[in-house]
């Protein structure tokens, strides 16, 4: 047990005992993700190469002896909820309904729930772009396997996970959030095909650098930012280019030289999206290919280049994540920097020296509350296992 889960687990303890004057009948813990490169190509059918991280959820869970209660305690937010499980409707609360999604998920692969209690906490910042809320979902979903007796793969905890975003909350996301705290292996990053939903483990073996997150303290929703566009004008120029290909049915099966043959029949914006979404599926095969062969200087260069496409091309970066990575550009110790996540917000990956990484990473905040006047953050990560029960 991580000296973070082993913070978490007595606090998780001594609310429920005070909530229902019981202890948890089990724990799970459920981590966040990085993703190194491959960003938005996961609902395009592409690749990408994620990872589990240090940083997570903890939930106490135990049955209440009732039919259809559920009690939920959320410690980072302060909140509490009760519902009856057979009437599952949205709520206004925002982190409820990514339960709520779950069981209703539950309900619909016709796996009973019984009456539950439910506290958690966590340490993976919200909004960071970190994706607590696949953690949210996953770790949920394997303590209701767990309570119920029920055996799930782990690539149908990762689907509930992903139909809860796309069926009850209504964001188009793809796959690699869930996927990455479901599949997680400690010091192994996951090349995965979103078509085949094949993936390999490939150790993560970065010499005398390190991975640091430079979190903007800018926050975004899902529900309300611009995300939900992006897969939407990618899927109006599948339907362009299907004039010419009517055999491609998404991004993924588009060529470079189809694309150029095409391009007059795209509006630039959406030929934008297309040259990223190509350009980015070649950077995760290239970023592998360096990392198996041990050479880690290209891999910075190739994180500049997936920033500069996601600012300009797709669109999805803002000046705070941008003041974050240009800052690195003259300071030699920091090999490459872009936005990850979603965007519009949340962390910028950055690869570094390990010596003096934590003093450039104060170096860079510094300069960015300078600009900004927004105090930022930097996380120092290991890659850990994905979702388990303690």
């Amino acid at each position: 047990m991580s000296n973070q889960t082993s913070n978490l687990l007595p606090k998780i303890a001594a609310i429920f005992q005070q909530s229902f004057e019981r202890q948890p009948q089990l724990y799970v813990k459920a981590p966040g993700r990085i993703n190194l490169i491959g960003e938005h190509t996961d609902y395009n059918m592409g690749f990408v190469l994620p990872a589990a991280i240090d940083k997570h959820i903890l939930f106490g869970f135990a049955a209440n002896n009732t039919e259809e209660v559920c009690r939920l305690r959320a410690l980072d937010m302060n909140g509490s909820y009760e519902c009856s499980l057979k009437d599952i409707q949205k709520t206004e609360h925002s982190w409820v309904n990514y339960l709520l999604g779950v069981v209703q998920q539950f309900q619909k692969r016709s796996i009973e729930v019984k009456g539950f209690d439910c506290v958690f906490a966590g340490n993976i910042p919200i909004g960071s772009g970190l994706s607590s809320s696949a953690a949210l979902e996953c770790g949920f979903a394997r303590g209701l396997c767990e309570l119920g007796g029920v055996t799930l793969e782990k690539w149908e905890i990762a689907r509930i996970g992903n139909q809860t975003e796309n069926q009850f909350l209504g964001i188009q996301s793809g796959i690699l959030d869930q996927f990455s705290s479901t599949f997680g292996a400690k010091d192994k990053v996951m090349l995965m095909d979103c078509r085949s939903q094949t993936f390999e483990y490939v150790p993560l073996e970065l010499g005398n650098c390190c991975l640091v997150l430079i979190n903007c303290n800018v926050k975004h929703e899902h529900t309300t930012s611009g995300y939900n566009d992006r897969p939407s004008e990618c899927k109006q120029a599948v339907e362009l280019l299907q004039k010419d290909y009517p055999n491609i049915e998404n991004l993924r099966d588009v060529t470079p030289s189809m694309l150029e043959k095409s391009a007059s029949n795209l509006p630039q914006t959406l030929l934008n999206r297309c040259q990223f979404i190509l350009a980015e599926n070649e950077r995760v095969h290239q970023f592998c290919e360096h990392l198996k062969a041990g050479e880690i200087l290209p891999l910075g260069e190739l994180l500049y280049q997936s920033h500069h496409g996601l600012q300009h091309l797709y669109e999805v970066s803002c000046d705070e994540l941008d003041l974050l990575v240009d800052f690195t550009r003259n300071i030699p110790e920091v090999l490459g920097a872009r936005m990850m996540g979603g965007g519009f917000g949340g962390c910028t990956l950055n690869l570094m020296k390990k010596e003096n990484s934590h003093a450039i990473a104060k170096q860079i905040l510094k300069q960015y509350t300078a600009k900004t006047g927004i105090e930022g953050e930097a996380y120092f990560i290991d890659i850990e296992e994905g979702v388990s029960v303690v």
